[in-house]
């Protein structure tokens, strides 16, 4: 960067020179840039460049007037490192960044540092002047503490008391190193020992350094909040009180307008934010004459989750004319209007939410409205339809009828009528194809309209953080883990988000297309969207383990539909049927008449199966369904085994006639099968008997 120098100092300019630089400094006014990759940066101190300052002509050097004029010693004795003197150093000794020793921060600039020991000091933290504290007790830390009363907020270290940010003066161990590092405020420096607390009048509480030995997760009995840090105990009473409260006992916060007092005394209480009961301290505003839980005052004004599509805020002062319906949209039971709720500030939006529920961790991810935030200013949403070549008007409505989709390399055109081959499926969300879609004139590809215009990022109930549409291998089977655990082939949506790139969270085009409720016919009444639910689905009996999400009543009865259940096709196809097979849910006919008319085996009066009415034909769900209904027939198949370098590809294809037997089960192949017919390997199997030894083993 080309600073500016000031013309009215021209003929003022005089040098300087430093022993951190080998040529002479001049002195200018330098003009800052407004960008960030054009910022100077001081040599001494690592501090941006603003105003006088001194530069070398012959190298990009920076110093700050202040810094540069310092009086700089080429070797201190430092309080920090009493073993060695540390020596003076224009850049780095070491290879690559390095820490300070008090601060901890990544330096640029000039530092002190011991050879010997690596120990490294800013040229800021260096000249920071300190003192001996005297008498800190060995029962809080074993090592002598030094006392910095000019500390300008640049440790990045918490407290080791409060375990909250350092700011003000500080007490500093150098003795322990950045892995264990021992700061404290000077409040939490210089608490008693001992106190006399309402909550034991027989026994004064202790100052411990650590959790005690009476409890292995330990939370505030004050404000019951888990704490991590010093706190004040009686181990006779099992009585801990976190020494924040006491630190702090009024705390001012931003989404408030008041502050807010502890009350030091044990009480019971309900909540003005929250609603729900406290049996500690509760936090006091006088003004508006609340009182809450101390985890409560940090709650923020608005926040945005996925399970609704404007910005919700907080209110505690709701009126009961002001909302239509007061059924939390989240868990489903009245709210109660005396307490605080998140609700819809958009005009004819009626949301609301309990508190808890709003804030809950499977519901929220964090995300807190800002400022400026706009409803009208979100990005339009993007698909994957690469180019429009031809558009058509239908009604008032422009409608594209020739595209490409960044799924297909050929341009596919727009049907709403025509003939339709049964076994023709969506390259998206692998259903049976319907108009109206598009489709290739090249080959065998298939979309549905509505799956070309899938939105590339979509927020949905299901997940608590922003979801991206992908195009998954054609070669390879994909499980929806996040919903109805199928396999599938085709479109879906994953989970970027930093929390959930490990645990490979996806969901089929399918699940996608649900909300909040469902209308399901196995059921009179609506179903709700439930997190985290454990009990048992009342379609196939299976028990949920408390990591899932379902559909429940939740108003009138116990019942519950897994992902799978609530996802399970309607209607199916039944080859030696004309008619489409219906989803039924119980069967009150004879036990003799129970019976798969695909497999022959029988079936029980309260397991879902499909039938068809007037053929009078009834199967199994997996018989009318199959293994793979999501996975499009004629694609190609890799099977991974871990014993070989090769692993043989299978064709899914649909069984009509004459099924071949399963080469490992020795069942007849109904309805999917995988075919192999590669050099010495010809026969089907089933999809269940995929991982089977004799999958992997050539056929002699």
């Amino acid at each position: 960067m080309d600073p500016i120098k000031s013309e009215s100092r021209k003929n003022e300019r005089r040098g300087l020179q430093h022993i951190g630089h080998d040529h002479p400094l001049v002195l200018f006014q330098l003009v800052a840039s407004e960008e960030e990759d054009e910022v100077c940066y001081c040599l001494l101190c690592g501090k941006p460049v603003r105003g006088w300052s001194y530069s070398c002509n012959e190298c990009d050097v920076y110093i700050h007037k202040v810094c540069a004029e310092s009086e700089l010693q080429p070797q201190l004795n430092h309080p920090f490192h009493p073993q060695h003197p540390i020596t003076f150093s224009p850049k780095s000794p070491y290879q690559g960044s390095h820490e300070c020793t008090l601060c901890g921060r990544n330096y640029r600039g000039f530092v002190y540092h011991c050879a010997t020991c690596r120990f490294t000091l800013h040229f800021n933290c260096a000249l920071l002047q300190s003192s001996m504290s005297a008498n800190f007790p060995v029962s809080l830390h074993p090592h002598p503490l030094f006392f910095i009363e000019n500390h300008k907020d640049q440790v990045k270290y918490d407290c080791s008391g409060c375990k909250k940010s350092l700011s003000g003066p500080i007490y500093h161990c150098p003795h322990c190193s950045s892995e264990s590092n021992f700061n404290l405020h000077k409040k939490c420096g210089e608490l008693s020992l001992e106190i006399d607390h309402s909550y034991d009048l027989n026994h004064p509480l202790t100052l411990l350094p650590k959790p005690p030995a009476h409890r292995e997760k330990c939370s505030c009995d004050l404000c019951k909040i888990k704490w991590d840090g010093f706190v004040y105990s009686c181990s006779l009473c099992n009585i801990d009180l976190s020494i924040s409260d006491f630190v702090s006992p009024t705390i001012t916060d931003a989404s408030h307008d008041h502050p807010w007092r502890l009350i030091f005394r044990k009480m019971s209480f309900l909540c003005d934010f929250c609603g729900t009961a406290g049996d500690g301290s509760p936090y006091l505003c006088t003004e508006c004459n609340l009182l809450v839980h101390k985890k409560c005052i940090s709650l923020p004004r608005g926040i945005l989750i996925t399970r609704h599509q404007h910005g919700i805020y907080l209110s505690y002062s709701l009126r009961r004319n002001r909302v239509e319906d007061w059924t939390c949209r989240i868990c489903y039971n009245e709210v109660d209007m005396r307490y605080g709720c998140y609700c819809c500030s958009v005009s004819n939006c009626h949301y609301i939410a309990h508190v808890n529920c709003a804030t809950h961790p499977s519901i929220w991810d964090g995300t807190v409205i800002p400022a400026d935030y706009n409803e009208s200013s979100l990005e339009a949403q993007t698909n994957l339809i690469t180019y429009v070549f031809k558009q058509i008007m239908i009604g008032e409505q422009l409608v594209a009828s020739v595209i490409r989709h960044a799924y297909h390399i050929h341009n596919l055109t727009l049907a709403f009528s025509g003939e339709i081959n049964d076994d023709s499926q969506c390259d998206g969300c692998m259903r049976p194809i319907s108009t109206p879609y598009y489709s290739c004139d090249q080959c065998k590809f298939f979309l549905h309209k509505d799956c070309a215009e899938l939105p590339r990022t979509k927020r949905h109930p299901f997940h608590k953080h922003l979801l991206t549409l992908t195009i998954t291998n054609r070669m390879t089977v994909h499980s929806c883990s996040g919903a109805c655990k199928r396999e599938y082939q085709g479109l879906s949506y994953r989970c970027n988000h930093q929390d959930c790139i490990g645990r490979g969270i996806k969901f089929d085009v399918r699940c996608m297309l649900l909300s909040d409720t469902l209308k399901h016919p196995s059921h009179e009444h609506l179903l709700f969207l439930v997190h985290n639910f454990s009990g048992s689905c009342s379609g196939c009996l299976t028990q949920l383990n408390g990591d899932n999400i379902a559909y429940r009543c939740t108003n009138h009865c116990d019942f519950t539909l897994d992902m799978g259940c609530a996802t399970q096709p309607l209607t199916a196809w039944y080859k030696y049927d004309k008619h489409a097979l219906t989803l039924t849910y119980s069967d009150d006919s004879d036990p003799s008449r129970l019976y798969c008319d695909l497999c022959e085996n029988e079936r029980r009066p309260n397991d879902w199966f499909y039938c068809c009415a007037d053929c009078d034909n009834s199967l199994h769900s997996n018989c009318a369904i199959g293994d793979l209904p999501y996975i499009k027939v004629g694609n190609k198949i890799g099977i991974r085994c871990n014993r070989h370098e090769r692993r043989p590809r299978f064709t899914l294809v649909k069984n009509i006639w004459n099924c071949p037997p399963c080469k490992v089960c020795g069942e007849l192949c109904n309805g999917q099968a995988l075919e192999c017919k590669e050099p010495q390997r010809n026969f089907n199997i089933h999809w269940g008997c995929r991982n089977s030894s004799y999958v992997y083993e050539t056929e002699r």
